[in-house]
């Protein structure tokens, strides 16, 4: 296992640059030097959000707007370039599309890690699903607690697998309710 950090070279091994050009020409896209820099922070970043990669290319392209970050990685991951994934507690994040790798998230820090072992491209479909599916792309994710933090945990770490709780979406419970007998009015404010 190794962390989302680090730069990443292109499937073809040559440079992205290149072969960012071929894919967005494709698409009939330009390769402007903002979608070339917010290429490259995704790959030197590993698992960025959206903020982080704006301010890592605000600072060579300091007029770049977050809705431009926004619909730069939107283009970059319909052309097969970047993938996006979910992160810590739902967020969203954006890593380079290659090389081919799966996750490990810890509950505990909530890191993403890579895991990168051809076996797990190797999964077949259940029987019930051949033929009626396409898979394009594979994606593993596992969950639990990584090396730093069952250390830190000791035995409180669980030993065995543990299904996580559900992201609680939307207010949480008893948030955003008035006491009893306290109404809210039209505009919010609370009335006995």
């Amino acid at each position: 296992m190794k962390s989302g950090k680090g730069s990443r070279q292109s499937s073809a091994g040559g440079p992205p640059g290149r072969e960012l050009a071929e894919l967005l020409r494709a698409r009939r896209f330009r390769l402007t030097s903002q979608r070339a820099a917010i290429s490259r922070a995704v790959r030197e970043l590993g698992h960025a959000s959206p903020r982080q990669i704006h301010e890592l290319v605000r600072q060579t392209h300091p007029m770049l707007s977050l809705n431009t970050v926004y619909a730069t990685l939107e283009t970059l991951e319909q052309v097969g370039q970047i993938l996006r994934l979910t992160g810590p507690e739902g967020s969203l994040l954006y890593e380079a599309a290659s090389p081919s790798h799966h996750h490990f998230h810890c509950f505990a820090c909530r890191r993403v890690l890579d895991i990168q072992d051809p076996t797990l491209d190797e999964i077949p479909l259940p029987a019930s699903t051949r033929g009626q599916v396409t898979v394009t792309r594979r994606r593993v994710e596992f969950y639990g607690y990584c090396p730093r933090c069952r250390r830190h945990l000791g035995s409180a770490a669980p030993k065995k697998e543990v299904p996580p709780a559900p992201l609680r979406r939307g207010k949480a419970r008893g948030e955003g309710r008035s006491p009893p007998g306290v109404r809210r009015t039209r505009s919010g404010s609370r009335r006995a």
